[in-house]
């Protein structure tokens, strides 16, 4: 199977406190037309690089709570010490306490899986992505969550509902391209997404680029 990367916190705030919560679930979306300027010409089958609009969810920073911060870093270092029961514990009181905090319910998610706890991590990201429904990383990690319990429609939505705040999220168009292609065997739309992908990703993505020269010699 395709590998699949997930994604990091939703505020800066959030971010900083629990960047090695997240560290591996990185993503790198960068991209949108520049309007007004003559582009390079491209190659054929070459696909132009884009400038991305700005993250609608990182651009609204949210406020948190100095207390919330400091659950936060236990939970961090806790996750560090792969000691996710405790980090659960920490998470849990964030949420119950300032629900309003998108990310911090994203990160409980996480934990969570690492708990093997899917129904408990898909609760939490649904309370994320209520909480904030710009919270592009909770729409993409549940719909990875759902496309591993096989509810590939869902799964689909999840990621749409990522792209409709955020049409520049190229993670969010990889995992959907990566949905059509493998699950719904619908090649032509894998394609689109894994172009837009590309267009959008800051550094070449050798793999990327080999999925989209397989479908297009497919098609």
């Amino acid at each position: 199977m395709r590998p699949i990367n997930q994604n990091q916190l939703s505020s800066y705030a959030l971010a900083t406190i629990a960047a090695l919560l997240l560290s591996a679930c990185a993503g790198n979306p960068t991209g949108s037309d520049t309007s007004g300027i003559d582009a390079e010409p491209v190659a054929e089958g070459e696909i132009p690089q884009r400038v991305a609009t700005p993250n609608p969810y990182l651009a609204e920073a949210a406020s948190v709570p100095g207390a919330a911060q400091q659950a936060l870093a236990n939970a961090r270092g806790y996750f560090e010490q792969q000691q996710f029961g405790a980090a659960e514990t920490e998470l849990q009181q964030v949420v119950t306490q300032w629900p309003q905090l998108s990310g911090a319910w994203l990160n409980l998610a996480k934990v969570q899986l690492k708990l093997e706890q899917p129904e408990q991590a898909e609760a939490s990201l649904r309370q994320a992505v209520t909480a904030n429904p710009k919270n592009v990383f909770a729409w993409n990690s549940l719909g990875v969550l759902l496309r591993d319990l096989g509810r590939f429609d869902e799964a689909q939505q999840a990621y749409e509902n990522a792209l409709q705040q955020w049409p520049d999220f190229a993670m969010g168009h990889r995992n959907l391209g990566i949905l059509f292609d493998l699950y719904l065997h619908q090649p032509e739309r894998a394609l689109h997404h894994y172009r837009e992908a590309r267009a959008l990703e800051a550094e070449a993505d050798r793999v990327l680029a080999g999925w989209i020269m397989d479908l297009e010699r497919r098609l």
